[in-house]
């Protein structure tokens, strides 16, 4: 029976080597492990962040379109 206080860790097999991995594996390997709630979450974040961080570009956009006609 599993504890909710037990923590489990996956270790993750090392690559030896001269193996190379592609951007695939690499992306593949991470996505793995991530939980599908905690990425949602950062992508909901980021979204709000980018919306926040081009608000005023539109706005001195739209600024500049009023003073110009």
């Amino acid at each position: 029976m599993n504890s909710p206080n037990i923590i489990t860790v996956r270790r993750i097999r090392k690559i030896t080597g001269l193996q190379h991995c592609s951007i695939r594996d690499i992306s593949r390997n991470y996505f793995r492990t991530e939980h599908v709630g905690v990425f949602v979450a950062e992508v909901i974040l980021f979204a709000i962040l980018g919306a926040v961080a081009i608000w005023p570009i539109i706005n001195a956009a739209e600024t500049v379109k009023i003073y110009l006609l």
